[in-house]
């Protein structure tokens, strides 16, 4: 059966057409916020564990990569959620930076950032015998 007017199917099938290229758009969108946060929290945690390895204070440590996630990574991450956790573990600095990403649509639901860095610590903290 052939109807005259046929204009109101091409409007049904842009509108599933849109819909899966918004949806395609979205998680891409969201996957590339989520990676570039990544970078920038594992950069973070790699500065806290450089400064720790280098001074032996946590809490240097920790303001560092809040000050570097408090930058430009502000646009992925709630500031708020920003947690900074430095350590030391026999020779090694390590640090962690958890962060919660600021972009999540459904239903791509951004998991929480968490990256964590080790460095070796400075030879006078590793041989402080040395030092007397």
């Amino acid at each position: 059966m052939r109807f005259r007017d046929r204009r109101g199917g091409i409007l049904v099938e842009f509108a599933f057409a849109f819909l899966i290229f918004w949806t395609f758009l979205a998680g891409l969108f969201i996957t590339s916020f989520w990676g570039i946060g990544g970078a920038f929290a594992q950069e973070a945690a790699f500065e806290a564990a450089r400064k720790y390895a280098v001074v032996a204070d946590a809490g240097q440590a920790a303001a560092l990569a809040k000050s570097i996630m408090g930058k430009w990574a502000y646009v992925f991450f709630d500031p708020a959620s920003v947690q900074v956790s430095v350590w030391g573990e026999g020779d090694r600095a390590k640090a962690e930076v958890t962060a919660v990403p600021r972009v999540s649509v459904w239903p791509f639901k951004a998991g929480v950032i968490r990256r964590e860095a080790s460095c070796s610590m400075e030879y006078r903290f590793r041989h402080p015998q040395e030092f007397d």
